[in-house]
């Protein structure tokens, strides 16, 4: 019996797995499709196919050409004769003056004006520095300088500026210390130059001149020559004009530009001297100064 049972249960076991349902075979899984990249398209085939205009393409800038750097000008030098107190004429800036400046006062002691002031009826003070343009007898324009009273100082800066507005000659108009003759204005005369100032006496008199005092000026003087009585002249260079008939430019006359714009103003001129013609020469009488 006990070899029966195992024989049994066997059997029982080789049933119950013949009724088991069979399982089943796995599912196929299907490959998946395979994604098609489309081929670049050129632009001009989309802008064929496209119905709308073609947005226009950006512009570009243009390169700025380089630009050369501005050539730097030089700084003009102050003027050493133009001090802090300046008057200058209301239309043209270019004529103006001041009193003297130290630059200007080592350039005429000694020359113009005395080492000692004690020897010139004028103080330093006194006089101004006047600048000036002016017409040569080419027609150019150059800076001219005077140097007078300060009484003076603003009549002088206007006719200056009349004459040389009305394109009237003047061959020079500078300092007679440029010239280097010490209290002596010959020089300066010969170079046919306008002049103010000149610590100097009257020729052949211990009397000082107006030109001492800043009160007098002679303009043109080889067209304008001094001419004493007894018929000797300077100067020199003045000879071809010792005829006033025969008026010619720069030469001063009753009926000259130079005259009127002077006497107008209370100068006298040296044409209507007693003793001599002084042609060139215009001077003002200043109360208390030169009285």
């Amino acid at each position: 019996m006990r070899r029966i049972l195992p024989f049994v249960f066997a059997l029982l076991l080789l049933g119950c797995a013949a009724d088991a349902p069979a399982p089943e075979p796995p599912k196929e899984t299907a490959a998946p499709t395979p994604v098609v990249t489309a081929a670049p398209v050129e632009e001009d085939v989309i802008a064929a196919a496209s119905t709308e205009p073609p947005a226009p393409l950006p512009t570009l800038a243009p390169t700025p050409e380089p630009t050369d750097a501005p050539t730097p000008e030089p700084t003009p030098t102050p003027d050493p004769y133009r001090g802090e107190a300046v008057t200058e004429s209301e239309t043209n800036p270019a004529f103006w003056y001041c009193p003297p400046t130290e630059a200007l006062q080592m350039r005429i002691i000694g020359t113009s004006f005395p080492v000692d002031p004690k020897d010139c009826p004028v103080a330093m003070d006194d006089l101004r520095y006047v600048h000036i343009l002016h017409v040569d007898f080419d027609g150019e324009t150059h800076e001219g300088e005077l140097l007078v009273h300060r009484l003076v100082a603003d009549e002088v800066m206007e006719i200056f500026e009349t004459l040389f507005d009305a394109r009237y000659p003047l061959r020079s108009v500078r300092l007679v210390d440029d010239f280097g003759e010490p209290f002596n204005d010959e020089r300066s005369m010969a170079a046919d130059n306008t002049s103010a100032f000149c610590c100097r006496r009257v020729s052949g008199s211990r009397v000082f001149s107006r030109h001492s005092y800043g009160a007098a000026i002679d303009l043109n003087p080889v067209e304008n020559p001094y001419v004493q009585k007894n018929g000797s002249f300077s100067p020199a260079e003045g000879a071809p004009y010792l005829d006033r008939s025969d008026m010619r430019p720069g030469m001063i006359d009753e009926n000259d530009l130079c005259y009127r714009l002077f006497t107008e103003r209370g100068w006298n001129w040296g044409g209507h001297f007693d003793k001599e013609q002084d042609y060139q020469h215009f001077s003002k009488d200043l109360e208390g100064v030169t009285s």
